[in-house]
């Protein structure tokens, strides 16, 4: 078929999501309708659903591509989405599937500090530093995703007071 999309088109348009995310939705559209069984055209898709501010749609084409593929890529961008809605409970779970599924790959990766920040929100310091712990010593991040910016040193200071904020919110 001469106007078959395929995971490749997808890939090298990536940039598109950038630039012109409702163009970058029409054509993952284009892939999920063609190959509605590849659970990678609904993890391409979530991104555009993410970028034009639809998370709830996001989250319903990553629990597509999980029910046709169990993968840890899947669970940890589901993990971020539920962390930015605040629904950090379910976000932990996402995180924790993520890497049981696959270790080495969360070993380094920012799935820690998310899964520490969602500890952190709850007003669980101590899982939010445990987690901090196992980040590399030379951990340094822009803050990406709304996740504690800084050195690991910074990024554990601040999960201190995100914590410790939680509980004072709980409290009251």
């Amino acid at each position: 078929m001469a106007n078959e999309i395929s995971l490749g088109d997808i890939d090298r348009e990536f940039q598109l999501l950038r630039n012109d995310p409702e163009a970058y939705l029409e054509l993952t559209n284009g892939f999920v309708e063609q190959h509605p069984d590849n659970a990678n055209a609904y993890f391409a898709r979530h991104h555009a659903w993410e970028s034009l501010g639809l998370p709830d749609l996001a989250l319903a084409d990553l629990d597509k591509s999980l029910a046709l593929e169990d993968h840890h890529t899947t669970h940890g961008a589901r993990g971020r989405i539920l962390h930015g809605l605040g629904r950090y409970r379910e976000a932990i779970d996402a995180y924790d599937r993520s890497e049981r599924l696959d270790p080495t790959q969360w070993e380094g990766g920012f799935g820690a500090l998310f899964r520490a920040d969602c500890h952190a929100l709850l007003g669980d310091e101590s899982a939010a530093l445990a987690d901090c712990e196992t980040m590399p010593d030379d951990h340094w991040t822009p803050g990406l995703f709304g996740a504690p910016a800084g050195t690991k040193q910074e990024v554990a200071a601040e999960l201190r007071r995100r914590a410790a904020a939680a509980r004072e919110k709980q409290i009251s």
